[in-house]
């Protein structure tokens, strides 16, 4: 394994060598403290379509690894919160616009800023329109407006408002745009190409809730529902799910020709939970009928109405560790709450309000009353994107639990049927599928890839990426931000990732964790 880490840090290096050299020619900028505070005496007023006001900007001392920056933060007109971190020094000229989570409601994604602010960003997020917690829905109860804002408004407005600041502060037009977010962030990077296509240059989307694809809410609202009795008790307790995760794994491990504690082709399984069928006294290590019939729902996904069909929203083998936010207490579970908070005060035309119960939800009536369009990222048509020059990453982890890869594929499928075909949608958009993922980070498998790098040398220097290395480490990071200070000799193992519908195929020798000894292969090999 030391051959190919020594080989990728090399790599790593002249990609910080050729940094610092551009830095040094010329393109780097700086800034003192007393240009910072002046950002809130500056009027933003006039920035077109944006109307920005700065209440507070510092500066923030420089931490492992992070270099000192100008933290600014405010509001577009009527109420998009925007927060901006720009570096006092060796500004790249660029913009990196962070995604959000859940229903926002607070600055997560300047969360996600270290790693560009150590690469010479600047970096910008916002709450979407409103302040809440990111599982919290009573700010939309009856405010079409703020939905508005959470659906697309708020991170146009918003990445507007930070192009118009950013060259304010450095006395400098901004070379190159891009966005980078996952979950209800990959929904606005795709929103951002399908409705704003001349907002960024490139965009990386992880895990999008598509919504219109009926991803969640709908599996959300089944999942809550399909381990509750009549009584509203649950059936399944979370204490199973590891032998149940084991199951999954020993059938559908070696699918993919190598066994190596992954499912690298989860679609391609077909498991059946009565392998663990209990013989006697039911235990941890065996499943009741019950406790059965709750799995196959869950791996089946909700029934749609009569005559209709859903996109595929069935849980995936390997995914059955992160189902604890559904089964975690019944009522009680994380998942339970948020659903509820969605169905009374969002998805609806006419709200219901708090009297609402996920269990309420009539699965052949309310499907199809969802109101979701001012929120869906389901466009196929990305044409006005890819004529703009824009460079599209799409990554979703095959072990998410939250939001069915399943879906980003059938969404994918679609884009490359409308933009005429996988070598014309291939020209600027890719999508990834990392084993082992979960939703956004976590799991057993690939959880670290430097797409930002990748999207840099797409769009500017027109290198399309094609097997990219993804790594195993300790890392509770979303996958694509990449920890500050990161190398490759931190990693348990890695392996490349190659562009849906292409995966990577162990070449039957050597050492699995070494990523030369696999090659470029499809579905089947």
């Amino acid at each position: 394994m030391s051959e190919w880490i020594s080989t990728v840090t090399k790599v790593v290096a002249a990609g910080v060598v050729a940094a610092v050299a551009a830095l040094a020619s010329g393109s780097a900028f700086g800034a003192d403290a007393a240009t910072c505070k002046s950002l809130t005496a500056t009027d933003f007023g006039q920035v077109l379509d944006a109307p920005t006001r700065l209440s507070t900007a510092d500066v923030i001392s420089a931490r492992a690894g992070v270099p000192a920056y100008c933290k600014a933060s405010g509001y577009v007109a009527t109420n998009v919160g925007v927060e901006i971190r720009l570096p006092m020094s060796a500004w790249n000229g660029k913009l990196l616009f962070t995604g959000c989570g859940a229903m926002c409601g607070t600055m997560l994604g300047a969360a996600a800023c270290d790693d560009a602010v150590a690469r010479g960003y600047a970096c910008a997020t916002t709450d979407m329109g409103h302040r809440g917690l990111p599982y919290d829905g009573k700010w939309a109860y009856n405010n079409p407006i703020a939905e508005t804002d959470l659906g697309h408004r708020a991170t146009h407005v918003a990445a507007v408002a930070a192009k118009a600041i950013i060259t304010a502060f450095y006395g400098a037009d901004i070379d190159k745009s891009y966005y980078r977010g996952c979950s209800t962030g990959g929904r606005q990077g795709l929103i951002a190409a399908q409705r704003y296509p001349y907002d960024f240059d490139g965009i990386i989307a992880g895990s999008p809730v598509l919504y219109q694809l009926m991803g969640p809410p709908l599996q959300l609202f089944w999942g809550v529902t399909a381990n509750l009795d009549t009584n509203g008790d649950p059936i399944l307790s979370e204490r199973k799910l590891p032998a149940l995760a084991k199951a999954a794994l020993d059938a559908c491990d070696a699918v993919d020709g190598l066994k190596d504690g992954l499912i690298d082709a989860p679609m391609e399984c077909d498991f059946d939970p009565s392998v663990l069928r209990c013989s006697g006294a039911p235990d941890d290590n065996c499943l009741t009928d019950a406790e059965i019939a709750v799995v196959k729902k869950m791996y089946d996904g909700p029934p749609p109405p009569e005559g209709k069909s859903f996109a595929p929203l069935g849980m995936l083998p390997g995914s059955e560790l992160n189902w604890g936010g559904y089964f975690r207490g019944g009522k009680q579970s994380p998942n339970y709450g948020f659903a509820g908070e969605l169905l009374r005060y969002l998805v609806f035309a006419d709200d219901p309000g708090p009297s609402y119960e996920p269990t309420m939800f009539d699965w052949q009536r309310d499907p199809q009353r969802l109101n979701l369009s001012v929120q869906t990222a389901a466009n196929p048509d990305l044409s006005l994107f890819r004529d703009g020059g824009g460079k599209l990453i799409i990554f979703h982890g095959l072990a998410d639990s939250a939001i069915m890869a399943s879906s980003t594929t059938s969404y994918f499928d679609m884009v490359t049927r409308t933009m005429g075909g996988a070598e014309a949608t291939g020209e600027f958009a890719k999508l990834y599928l990392p084993a082992g993922l979960g939703h956004c980070t976590g799991g057993p498998g690939l959880n670290t890839v430097d797409f930002l790098t990748a999207l840099e040398n797409w769009v500017e220097r027109g290198e399309g990426p094609d097997g990219l290395t993804a790594y195993n480490i300790e890392n509770t990071q979303p996958v694509a931000t990449l920890p500050v200070g990161f190398k490759p000799s931190q990693a348990k193992f890695a392996r490349p990732v190659f562009p849906y519908p292409a995966r990577a195929v162990y070449d039957g020798s050597g050492d699995w964790k070494d990523p030369r000894n696999f090659t470029r292969g499809s579905s089947g090999d």
